[in-house]
């Protein structure tokens, strides 16, 4: 027999927001990173984001120049347009 929580407002702690510099992180996870500057920037932060509790300082915006960075990196050229 499973028991069920507790059903009173005091039992149920609200939750923290979640951090918004893991949404961004999240999208990196598993994702290849060409050799280069795109690489030495991702081993950069995620060395300072595994330094401690408060994550180094990396900021949100730091997270998202280096993805639209990487994203540009892999949008295709323009296709010209046959005669």
């Amino acid at each position: 027999m499973a028991t069920e929580a507790p059903a009173t407002p005091e039992a149920a702690a609200p939750r923290t927001p979640a951090d918004p510099r893991l949404k961004v992180l999240k999208k990196f996870h598993g994702k290849f990173l060409p050799k280069g500057v795109l690489r030495e920037r991702h081993k950069a932060i995620m060395t300072r984001w595994d330094s401690g509790d408060d994550h180094g300082g990396v900021t949100v915006e730091e997270l998202k120049a280096l993805l639209s960075d990487w994203r540009g990196t892999r949008e295709k050229p323009p296709r010209m347009p046959k005669a």
